[in-house]
């Protein structure tokens, strides 16, 4: 479900016609699920199918869906033709013939397949890199996106609350992720991810559900993600099940630190390296305690990643409208792992929480 109307996706297309004009192009093909859904309203489900929009730097430009898919794009601006394929074809001779005369082809690298790309190549077109055009516009948040992150902030709010209300021990790891994306389900979520991991499993940041049951003494991180209305919303609390260790408090007080700065830190012209050594020079200071494993954090919206990232290697400056995840943590192997994160947007005024969720470690009664 997308909340983009024909005409928001419309204006979207001709700021993005300006921009591919810029970037000296011909044609933009924009192939991801969540870019085609920024400028369509639609969001497919690619699968094998090839789903496409061709953005031109003059003319209205097309949308390329498989016929099984034909239906549901009816909401999609007028302005874009619709060149449908069957399951005869790959899809690619009739983008070929959308693209026309289109030499200079701008592409989202990151996501545009191997095959396809030789097959463009090969029929003479020029792949160019252009990912950072359509982020461009997608990493500036309007006000009715901002408001659908911070509902989707919500409904992951409420549902940490519940869990973190609802657990005791002997509760088992896979058990308790299920009821957290099974709750948000029901709340109308159309994608979640669950990450609710104890002890000693806390300490991988990526770790898997397992059978792990909860015990006395254990350290909880439970990092929540949900997409309503196509944007995304992710937070992550902390909780100790009885009073927390000396590790675990400290490890807390120095992970709630960490985040305060650099959220302080995340405001409009800040290169995104900034923000991460904010938190880092925090974390990394009290090396005792555990490891530094990720960066401060990265932007959300219609994916759940999504760029600028607030790592090392980025320089790229902030601005106003870009919403990110702040997310500084410390990991000690065989103890557990502590992470604290918030959804920030940048605003003129400096950073905007977007949800309400208390800052505390939680204690589950033992």
């Amino acid at each position: 479900m997308s909340v983009t109307t024909a005409a928001a996706a419309e204006l979207r297309l001709e700021r993005l016609r300006e921009d591919v004009r810029d970037a000296g192009l011909d044609a933009l093909l924009v192939t991801s699920d969540e870019s085609i859904a920024y400028v369509t309203g639609f969001r497919p489900l690619q699968l094998e199918r090839l789903f496409a929009v061709v953005v031109p730097a003059a003319g209205d430009g097309a949308i390329v869906v498989p016929a099984l898919d034909e239906g549901q794009v009816g909401g999609a601006p007028s302005v874009l033709d619709r060149v449908v394929y069957d399951a005869g074809s790959n899809g690619l001779p009739e983008l070929l013939a959308a693209l026309g005369e289109a030499r200079a082809v701008g592409v989202e690298e990151d996501h545009l397949v191997y095959g396809r790309a030789r097959a463009l190549a090969d029929a003479g077109r020029g792949l160019v890199p252009a990912a950072a055009v359509v982020m461009g516009r997608r990493s500036r948040k309007d006000a009715k996106e901002v408001e659908c992150i911070r509902r989707a902030c919500g409904h992951v709010a409420d549902a940490i609350s519940r869990l973190l209300e609802d657990l005791r021990p002997g509760d088992i790891e896979r058990d308790v992720n299920a009821r957290v994306e099974s709750r948000l389900r029901e709340a109308g979520a159309t994608a979640t991810h669950a990450l609710v991991l104890f002890g000693e499993n806390a300490a991988n940041p990526h770790g898997e559900p397992s059978d792990r049951a909860l015990a006395v003494g254990d350290v909880v991180c439970a990092d929540v993600s949900a997409c309503f209305e196509g944007y995304w919303g992710d937070l992550t609390r902390c909780a100790t099940v009885g009073p927390p260790s000396d590790w675990a408090r400290r490890a807390w007080a120095v992970v709630r630190e960490a985040q305060a700065a650099a959220i302080e830190a995340t405001r409009a012209g800040v290169p995104g390296r900034d923000v991460d050594a904010a938190q880092r020079a925090i974390v990394e200071a009290a090396p005792e305690l555990g490891a530094c494993l990720h960066g401060a954090g990265h932007a959300i919206g219609l994916a759940v990643h999504e760029p600028p990232f607030l790592v090392p290697r980025t320089q790229d400056p902030l601005a106003e409208g870009m919403v990110f995840t702040i997310e500084p943590g410390i990991y000690r192997p065989g103890v557990g792992g502590i992470r604290l994160e918030d959804d920030v947007l940048v605003t003129s005024d400096g950073p905007e929480l977007l949800s309400a969720l208390p800052l505390e470690l939680t204690e589950v009664p033992a």
